[in-house]
């Protein structure tokens, strides 16, 4: 009796081990499956704005006229973005061509019954959007070690890289500041003087997230952004009983100065995560010098 509840121990802890290894691998392709296609949504949605300035600029806007050319555009706006990413998390480069020949052919492929007039042009592009997810899903699916959560395959490699994958990984490193750029191209494309009741959010951003993360133990750190959230509705205010050429000014001022305050807690690493004081500097700067240029247009 003995040795058989001994046995069917033994096997209900082989299930369960099973069941709990069979859970990690779909847990790991989830995460990994989500995570590149929230990737490549972001990647589309703020990428698409400069390839579409760059087809203007040089005149290839009709390009955009056939399905072909939308799928080139698409695959391009979902690629860069996502492989800037990949590179990021160390991603292997061989799951990095796996998804960019993924998302490629996921454009590709309907394509063809269009150009057998069996689906219309508006549906060829949509299929192509719709056929990105199981894409994706599909190649986490058949590189699980390398598109998972975990990043131990890419981290290996990374010591043995060419040297034009360093210089990539060097950019893909500064991602930051990329997602910054793009998500101020437009007012690099048209400047303008933003809102002056931005620069009170401006103020009270690192307070409040700074509150939620719970790092103003320091009484000093925190009385330094109280000081810096006052001054900045000061200046907010200050921009509303001038004329419009000076407040703008100010705004400039605002901004440009509040990219110092993100170089100081990049640097100490306190209060933000580094990621996003860097992201905000750069903001930061490109607003301010849009406004300047905005007043001297």
């Amino acid at each position: 009796m003995t040795s058989h509840n001994t046995t069917s121990l033994a096997q209900q802890n082989a299930t369960d081990s099973g069941t709990r290894r069979t859970r990690g691998r779909f847990l790991r392709f989830l995460l990994g499956t989500v995570e590149l296609l929230l990737v490549a949504a972001l990647s589309m949605l703020f990428v698409d704005q400069v390839t579409t300035a760059a087809l203007g600029v040089l005149d290839l806007t009709r390009l955009l006229l056939r399905p072909e050319g939308v799928a080139v555009v698409m695959t391009l706006d979902i690629i860069l973005g996502t492989v800037l990413w990949m590179l990021s998390r160390h991603r292997t480069t061989r799951s990095i061509v796996a998804v960019s020949v993924a998302v490629a052919a996921a454009f590709a492929v309907p394509l063809v019954p269009f150009w057998f007039e069996m689906i219309t042009a508006t549906d060829a592009v949509m299929a192509g959007h719709v056929f990105v997810v199981p894409a994706i899903a599909l190649t986490v699916a058949l590189r699980p070690a390398e598109l998972g959560p975990v990043r131990s395959v890419g981290a290996i490699l990374d010591s043995s890289a060419s040297g034009s994958r360093l210089v990539l990984n060097r950019v893909a490193r500064r991602w930051p500041t990329v997602l910054a750029l793009l998500l101020t191209f437009g007012l690099l494309l048209d400047p303008t003087v933003v809102p002056a009741g931005i620069l009170a959010l401006l103020g009270f951003e690192y307070l409040i997230i700074g509150t939620a993360r719970r790092q103003f133990q320091n009484r000093k750190l925190l009385a330094i952004h109280i000081a810096g959230a006052l001054a900045y509705v000061g200046l907010a205010a200050l921009t509303l009983v001038v004329d419009p050429f000076a407040g703008g000014l100010l705004i400039a001022v605002g901004w440009i100065l509040h990219a110092g305050w993100d170089i100081a807690l990049h640097r100490a690493n306190v209060v933000v995560w580094r990621w996003y004081a860097e992201l905000c500097a750069v903001v930061d700067i490109v607003v301010g010098l849009t406004i300047l240029v905005a007043l001297g247009s």
